[in-house]
């Protein structure tokens, strides 16, 4: 499981390598389901956690513009 905390307005993406233009959703769960947990809520800013088949990426939007 990945924790991450985020703040309001900041983003979390999770996608596939093989992501195509037509993918169903069916197909994009196919490898297995996502579960997102909250582990704490602290003023503006909350802690969750994703547990999601390995084919997935998890990137925090920071990451994601260096």
């Amino acid at each position: 499981m990945l924790i991450l905390s985020r703040r309001v307005g900041e983003v979390a993406y999770i996608y596939s390598e093989d992501l195509r233009p037509k993918m169903t959703v069916a197909e994009l769960f196919a490898s297995g389901q996502i579960a997102i947990e909250v582990i704490e809520v602290k003023g503006t800013q909350v802690r969750f956690g994703i547990d999601a088949p390995e084919q997935l990426k998890i990137l925090r939007d920071d990451v994601n513009e260096k």
